[in-house]
């Protein structure tokens, strides 16, 4: 009977570590096309500005979407 339980055990812990690596395995996927359409879509933007011979990004955006990108907020959201 416990030999019984304890192999059961281990099945369900084992299927368990199978679908938690699969879903991490996604999301790291996931993460890379992300990375990855978003450094051609900005050597795109690159190519266009330089082109036309404008800058890409405005010194001033660039500073301003730094600043709201690095500030962190508490887990209740701002009161």
């Amino acid at each position: 009977m416990k030999r019984a339980m304890a192999i059961g055990v281990l099945f369900v812990l084992t299927v368990l570590e199978i679908l938690l690596g699969l879903v991490a395995g996604s999301v790291a996927l996931v993460s890379l096309i992300t990375e990855s359409v978003a450094r051609g879509i900005s050597a795109g933007a690159n190519a266009v500005s330089r082109r036309c011979g404008t800058a890409a990004v405005l010194p001033q955006l660039r500073v301003e979407l730094s600043g709201l990108f690095s500030a962190t907020t508490p887990a209740g959201g701002v009161r």
